[in-house]
């Protein structure tokens, strides 16, 4: 057997963004690409794409936040949040002839629609652009399994610490409003709404949190963490 095969190595992985392969493209290329998108918002609660539509365009999100959902067995389970400067569903696009999943947005939301042709084009005519939107999509993948696995393998206590701190990241605060109902939070993790509720009430009187309907302050980020280890 080869050295390699038995060697253990390293993990060394940094993580290629959607903007940083877009920064790929040659000028007449981007120039291309604004010939050819379409730029349109959406409000809160708005679907920007649904499942079973057929793919014809390359989506990237420029302002705002999307979840996106999937059904099975007539289960919806939200699979994660989409940040701004993200390709929404970008693996689909290429994979499948519908869309798989659906994207609603969940707050003031806007969206580049990119022709796939062009967007294909660019991938077989621009070597690196194609070498970082696969390494976008093998780090997403990535970072979706193991996000997956990591939230299966928590309770509640631990699933919810996380989603919290996450949002914590996204708006860069530790006081925020969650722009999701209680459901919506329960099919991301995997739980029931009752569960939700009640830890969101048990952290609040261990005041970890607190929590207003959904305004969340982080009262104790530390044990928040710790609990998201843990838990």
């Amino acid at each position: 057997m080869p050295d390699f095969i038995n060697k253990e190595t390293a993990v060394n992985f940094e993580f290629i963004d959607a903007k940083a392969c877009l920064n790929n493209l040659t000028e007449q290329e981007q120039n291309e690409l604004l010939e050819n998108k379409n730029d349109i918002e959406f409000e809160p609660g708005e679907i920007i794409i649904k499942r079973g539509i057929a793919v014809s365009h390359v989506l990237y999100l420029i302002d705002g936040l999307a979840k996106i959902e999937i059904v099975n067995d007539g289960r919806t389970t939200t699979l994660g949040l989409i940040q701004s400067h993200s390709f929404i569903g970008i693996i689909c696009c290429f994979a499948f002839e519908n869309f798989d999943f659906t994207a609603t947005a969940l707050e003031k939301t806007k969206v580049s629609f990119i022709d796939k042709a062009v967007f294909e084009k660019f991938i077989k005519t621009n070597g690196d652009f194609a070498l970082d939107l696969i390494r976008h999509m093998s780090g997403s993948s990535n970072g979706l399994y193991h996000r997956i696995t990591t939230l299966s393998q928590k309770n509640i206590d631990g699933a919810l610490s996380i989603i919290l701190l996450d949002f914590a990241n996204i708006y860069k605060s530790n006081s925020y409003s969650i722009p999701m109902v209680r459901k919506d939070l329960a099919n991301m993790l995997g739980y029931s709404k009752e569960s939700v509720i009640n830890t969101l009430s048990k952290f609040n009187k261990e005041k970890i949190i607190k929590v207003s309907d959904r305004k969340i302050e982080i009262l104790n980020i530390k044990k928040l963490k710790q609990i998201s280890k843990l838990g």
